[in-house]
């Protein structure tokens, strides 16, 4: 009789959890409240509707957030300057962080790395504002940029870089490199030099040996790199509201300036949605496109 009831108690017990399931459970209380939950609101709002004449917000859903982003000229200007803003920073610090990071990674030896990578991060503790602010100072007519050139250069030159679309730029390389430089790092670390005096005894020549063999297997480096570096760019508005002109307004000062000043909150919540969107697409096209299990093995 006890035999039957413990045959039938196992039948009925529930299964075991894996035995790591309560470590887990910790980040994905984190994961839900702190991300899946306000993209979710944020995607709710943005079918609300604002009422003209109080301006409380109305929960009616509609397209009519969307389809003002979509007809609109002037929305579209701004999604095409930022991706163009956003573009041409990746680009810069693309061009300026491959050499950093393969230096630090495959040329300056392993016990100098260290300290060589807290230099680099170092910046990362400092006010993302105060930093940008810093630029004010440097770029403004008359600033340390002028009287620089001017002590080396006799005469009075002003460069005006201030307020201007090339001062945003400069912003955001300086503010955000560290993201493009680390994952290349990472990447040129593991790269084996036997490869790279391989192809010297063969006789290629450095370009060639680059070409084919090092850019190859630092790639994935390289597009991660880019990546976060454009995410964190083309969301970006401290750094357009502070060093940019009135031409240079980028997509995350829009909403910005819906939430807090025009307190149109459901038409914000539209322009949020839709640039997640835009980086979640992108993402989805490279990951179908660029044969990843190639690229990461």
């Amino acid at each position: 009789m006890l035999q039957q009831q413990s045959s039938v108690a196992r039948r009925i017990a529930l299964p075991s959890l894996p035995a790591g399931f309560w470590f887990v459970v910790p980040a994905m209380f984190i994961l839900v409240f702190y991300l899946v939950l306000p993209v979710l609101l944020v995607a709710t709002y943005s079918f609300y509707t604002t009422d003209p004449v109080t301006g409380l917000i109305r929960p009616d859903f509609s397209w009519a957030n969307y389809e003002r982003i979509i007809v609109s000229p002037i929305y579209r200007r701004v999604f095409l300057r930022s991706l163009e803003i956003a573009g041409l920073s990746t680009l810069i610090a693309l061009v300026l962080a491959y050499p950093v990071g393969y230096t630090l990674g495959a040329v300056v030896p392993r016990q100098r790395q260290p300290l060589l990578l807290l230099l680099i991060i170092i910046p990362f503790w400092t006010s993302y504002i105060v930093r940008t602010y810093g630029w004010i100072g440097f770029l403004q007519t008359g600033g340390f940029l002028d009287s620089l050139v001017s002590w080396v250069i006799p005469g009075r030159i002003e460069f005006g870089l201030l307020y201007t679309r090339a001062a945003v730029i400069i912003g955001f390389v300086h503010v955000f490199l560290p993201l493009m430089i680390l994952p290349i790092y990472a990447a040129t670390r593991s790269l084996d030099p036997r490869l790279l005096e391989a192809s010297a005894d063969l006789g290629a020549p450095p370009w060639r040996t680059f070409w084919r063999i090092t850019l190859p297997l630092t790639l994935p480096g390289v597009l991660a790199g880019t990546t976060l570096f454009f995410i964190a760019v083309f969301g970006s508005f401290v750094t357009p509201q502070l060093l940019g002109g009135t031409g240079d307004l980028m997509v995350g000062n829009l909403i910005a300036d819906q939430f807090g000043e025009a307190f149109n909150w459901p038409f914000g919540a539209a322009l949020a949605v839709t640039i997640t969107a835009v980086v979640v697409l992108g993402l989805l096209i490279f990951f179908r496109f660029a044969n990843v299990e190639r690229l990461y093995g």
